[in-house]
């Protein structure tokens, strides 16, 4: 039967240091090693393994020339002037010759300074190829593990005392990397892609289309596709309209934007009215240049463009996730005048297209002299018609989607509802647009964040009526919703009722990561200075803050105490600590070489009254001296250590 040797008696080399630090470091990127790359480290991890002594020069040689051959393997392709022009590749590169070097002089069994240094290099450039909150963490476990495997080292590969030692020192270091972080200065780099980030999942995102058909915006899932950060309080979900794209053409089967070469006033027009809110928004990756901002926008997003149709677009596409600072006004209108070309996109139809559609509208048009009193009529129109909302409409009539949806299939969502009232307004004599973005539900939120679903992508409706562009939730007007499309929904409803539990920490754990990476991982130059500026203007803010630190001391010193302890190694001792305390307070201080028996005879011939510590002493030999580990001696020697104590 094979013994393991008891933990606080394990002593490890310096290179089996080294080789575990290693092991920590690399971890991570073994993750980004091509298959060549990662075939000649279980080589080298071989030779380590099965060759005991420092390897000949010609094995030496021969890990180079095939470190090489991996290197070239592994960046065929790629390996030009061009390719190595960009960042990431080059630090792959990097890594890949790090490690080959590393390899080589860690066969020869040497340690010097190059070996020392690399594992900081390996975790500082794992930093270029991971990002979020998992890097992060595992980045801080890093940096505890290397101090441990340092002091390991200094004090003779003790694993026990030098792990101790390494919690006393991150203690203590704690409260003072906090004061650091939040107030030692801070650099802009505006146009960085390295450091901490989000993670970087491509979401769904609008591209300035919207189908009809099989393609229609319909994507029931959860994925966050942004994370808002309100100043105030998360408005009440009627307002969570966040813009993306206006579609003014009708391809029958699809709605496109105004065509590029139609010439307009690039000056927006911002709504005049209603309460303004600024909020923070982590965008992440749509592969597409739309942001998304609440209707309706104030400001210009910096970075961002915002045309006349208050659609906010970045220059390149949203690889990694953005953050940028918007401010809106919570307006279901803006104000606008129409230029020419716009009014006629505006009006556009095809009456041949939708003919039963268009008689209906031209019963209103004709019956009512001003755009409110249509636009109601339509609406009234659509109530009437015994739409039902389904997330599985059917098929419909492409050639005249309208007229398939109002007066056949009568059932559909968000595209549908939009795309057939915009036609129908537009026959009125309206002019009409869509809007594609997002709905967001106030019931993802906490605190004062949001998030945003792929599942909350819709499609609303504008008209424009008395000089400004009017929202119409189009959905609203569905008479009811279809049996499946219902039975989800409660399906929904009963889960969230059975695991509202689930659903609340989850939410929590959302608030939590979307915290660490706006004030952590992205905390910025600006960032500081907001933080700043409001601890100046908020008094009370700064008297939580120093009471924070004080219980993060308290904790910390707390830990360190903990750690700062006597270790027994043996559980006899561990039970004779309160009694050996008891006696180094009354001036019995144990000399140095002295046993445990000798210092309790030189306590009784003080004190010979104290019978209990005379059991103790007896308790202890028997034990120690005796081999009698039995559970009734054990015992025995606990009570009278605590009946030698009640007696001093």
């Amino acid at each position: 039967m094979i013994s393991l040797k008891p933990l606080q008696d394990i002593k490890l080399s310096p290179l089996r240091l080294l080789d575990i630090g290693y092991i920590i470091v690399l971890l991570p990127l073994l993750l980004i090693l091509k298959v060549p790359m990662l075939i000649f480290s279980f080589m080298v991890l071989g030779f380590l393994f099965f060759k005991d002594t420092p390897a000949h020069r010609s094995l030496i040689i021969f890990v180079f020339l095939m470190g090489i051959l991996a290197l070239f393997l592994s960046l065929y392709g790629v390996f030009s002037f061009r390719g190595l022009s960009r960042l990431k590749l080059f630090l792959e590169l990097l890594v890949y010759v790090l490690l080959i070097v590393v390899s080589m002089q860690r066969l020869t069994r040497e340690i010097n300074f190059y070996l020392l240094l690399s594992p900081m290099l390996f975790l500082a450039l794992s930093l270029f190829f991971f990002h979020g909150i998992v890097m992060l963490i595992y980045v801080i476990f890093e940096i505890f593990f290397l101090l441990w495997m340092v002091l390991a080292h200094r004090m003779n590969g003790d694993i026990v005392e030098s792990f101790r030692a390494s919690m006393v020192m991150f203690m203590y270091s704690l409260p003072w990397v906090v004061v650091l972080f939040i107030f030692f200065p801070r650099i802009s780099f505006d146009h960085a892609t390295y450091g901490f980030k989000s993670e970087s999942v491509q979401r769904m995102g609008h591209d300035g289309t919207m189908f009809l058909d099989n393609k229609a915006l319909l994507v029931p899932s959860d994925r966050i596709v942004m994370e808002v950060g309100f100043d105030k309080e998360v408005p009440s979900s009627n307002t969570l309209y966040f813009r993306g794209s206006i579609l003014y053409i009708d391809k029958k089967d699809h709605w496109e934007p105004l065509p590029v070469y139609i010439q307009r006033e690039s000056k927006p027009y911002y709504a005049t009215q209603g309460e303004k809110i600024d909020y923070k928004v982590t965008l992440y990756p749509t592969q597409k240049r739309w942001i998304y901002m609440l209707d309706m926008p104030s400001r210009t997003a910096k970075g961002a463009t915002l045309d006349r149709d208050l659609v906010s677009t970045l220059k390149k596409p949203v690889k990694e996730p953005v953050h940028y600072d918007a401010s809106s006004v919570l307006s279901s209108r803006f104000y606008d005048i129409l230029d020419e070309n716009t009014f006629n996109a505006s009006l556009s139809f095809d009456k041949e297209h939708n003919p039963k559609t268009y008689h209906e509208a031209q019963k209103i048009k004709e019956f009512f002299d001003s755009s409110v009193k249509k636009a109601n009529a339509i609406v009234k129109f659509f109530q009437t018609q015994s739409l039902t909302y389904s997330l599985k409409p059917g098929s419909l009539d492409i050639n005249n989607t309208s007229d398939s949806f109002l007066f056949d299939k009568r059932r559909g969502y968000c595209v549908h509802f939009a795309s057939s009232f915009v036609t129908m307004a537009r026959m009125a004599g309206i002019p009409s647009r869509i809007v594609t973005g997002y709905k967001a539900d106030k019931a993802n939120s906490l605190n004062n964040y949001l998030a945003v679903k792929e599942r909350d992508a819709h499609a609303w409706a504008e008209l424009y009526i008395d000089e400004h562009w009017v929202r119409y939730e189009t959905t609203s007007m569905a008479s009811g919703i279809d049996g499946q499309t219902a039975e989800v929904m409660d399906i929904q409803g009963a889960n969230n009722e059975n695991h509202q539990l689930i659903k609340k920490v989850n939410l929590y754990l959302m608030y939590t990561k979307y915290q660490v990476e706006t004030w952590i991982l992205n905390y910025s130059n600006i960032r500081q200075l907001q933080l700043l500026q409001y601890a100046k203007d908020n008094p009370r803010f700064i008297l939580l803050f120093v009471l924070s630190l004080f219980v993060l001391v308290f904790v910390t010193f707390s830990i360190t105490l903990y750690f700062r302890r006597p270790r027994c190694t043996h559980e006899t001792l561990c039970i004779l600590q309160p009694l050996l305390k008891a006696l180094k307070k009354e001036g019995y201080i144990r000399k140095k070489d002295e046993t445990l028996h000798k210092y309790f005879l030189r306590y009784l011939k003080d004190k010979p009254e104290n019978s209990a510590v005379k059991a103790v002493d007896d308790c202890y030999e028997k034990i120690s001296y005796g081999n009698d580990t039995s559970k009734a001696t054990i015992k025995e020697l606990k009570h009278m250590v605590k009946k030698s104590l009640s007696t001093m």
